[in-house]
Formats: structure tokens, sequence, C-alpha cells
């Protein structure tokens, strides 16, 4: 377990709501819950990886599911707001026997944070056979954080994060600073992970794109490419 991680996001817990909850959020959970609402049928086994405060399990409320999260901070409040199972654990680890869920989701670019491709493996394990993959990561395209970026560093520093793929968020708690090293992607690294483990991919979609009420027309159109996040809808394919 990534035990720099976990205690980040101890110290982040008690701010957490306050810092990520809002209108700044308020479309970006708009799409999420359309997404959801359209996949996830009420007699799915939901794995909700990151769960974090309990956002996405509050609303699985007519659904059988469990949260995990690598905080053991975040569980205590996400099992105190929804009564929902919630086990401290690491999504490149998951602590479940094979073929368990129905449906695996993770939101707002918990899988940002680990290595992919041990966590695909993970999830592949634990979905049944045609079970459901959803998920958000951050986008290394996103139009806005690239913007603010460049007015803050300039181009040679933009480009190298933007090569590179890879940063920190910051946060100062209690008038301490705080961070985690955090990973990007673009849509073309997703479909290359998702194939080599085997998933098909129903459809991709961006949040935040524009923060309004546009989004939930054009969050499956090109400019998904340019959203603060990316996102899959995948079903597991059997081996031939």
């Amino acid at each position: 377990m990534n035990r720099k991680l976990a205690k980040y996001y101890d110290n982040l817990a008690k701010e957490y709501n306050k810092l990520y909850y809002g209108s700044k959020l308020k479309w970006m959970r708009e799409i999420e819950n359309i997404v959801m609402e359209n996949e996830i049928k009420r007699d799915y086994l939901v794995l909700d990886i990151g769960c974090g405060t309990g956002e996405q399990l509050q609303k699985l409320n007519n659904n059988p599911a469990i949260g995990l999260d690598i905080s053991i901070e975040m569980a205590k409040i996400a099992h105190s707001k929804t009564n929902k199972f919630v086990v401290v654990g690491d999504a490149e680890n998951l602590p479940f026997k094979s073929k368990t869920f129905d449906c695996v989701i993770s939101f707002f670019g918990a899988l940002n944070h680990v290595q992919l491709n041990r966590a695909l493996k993970e999830i592949r394990r634990v979905l049944k056979d045609d079970g459901i993959l959803i998920f958000t990561v951050a986008n290394v395209y996103d139009i806005r954080w690239i913007l603010k970026t460049l007015r803050r560093k300039g181009i040679k520093s933009t480009k190298k994060a933007v090569k590179n793929k890879k940063g920190e968020i910051v946060k100062f708690i209690n008038g301490k600073r705080i961070k985690v090293k955090t990973k990007f992607y673009d849509l073309n690294d997703i479909e290359k992970a998702l194939d080599k483990y085997n998933f098909h991919i129903k459809y991709t979609f961006g949040t935040n794109i524009t923060n309004s009420f546009v989004d939930k027309i054009i969050y499956k159109s090109f400019l998904k490419n340019f959203g603060c996040y990316i996102g899959v809808v995948a079903a597991k394919k059997n081996k031939s």
C-alpha cells in the first residue's frame, strides 16, 4: 500500500468536502450521475474504488455496494455518511475474491494515483464475466489546466508537464502544506490499457469541459478530449 498517498488523504479527510464540493464540481457530478443511471442496474453489486467520503456510494442507495479507499479517515466518513461497508485497501491489490462484482466504478481521478495496468488487472479479476467498468481520470489535455499553467509557469514548463504526464496536487490544511504525486492520461493511453486487459469500450466521455449545463450535451462529443477528466464505460470480455 502507498503509505504516502494514504497519509495525504488522511490529512485531507476532514476538509475534503469543503474543498471538493459545490458549484465548481456540479456539472462533473451531473455527468457522472447520468452515466451511472444509464449503466448500473439495480441488482448490480458495485465496488467503488477510491470512494473518498462517499459521494457515489450515497447515490448507490438502491444497490448493494462496497466502498474501497486507501485512507482510513476517508473510509470512516464514507461509512458514516452512507452506512455502506467500506474497506481500507489498495486498487492494485483488491481484497476480494475473483468474479465478485457486476460493476466497478472509480470517479474523480482515484486511478491517477496508482499503476493503472496493475489496477486494471485487479479490476478485471474481481469483475464477473461481462461486468462493467466505469471510471474517470485526470486528462493531460485539460484545456483550462493548460491555460492556467501557461499563465503561471510559461510555455517551457507547460510543455514539460504535458509531455511527462506527471504532476503534484498541493493543498494547505490547517496551515500545513501537503502534497501528493499524480499522473495524467489521454484517451489513447486509456484505450491501449483497456485493450491490453481485454475490455471492450462501450463509449468514452468527458467531464468539466465547460463546467456548465452545456456539458450534458457535449460530454460524448470530440470536445471530451479537452475536459478536466476523461471517462470510460467498458465491459469485461471473455477470453477466447
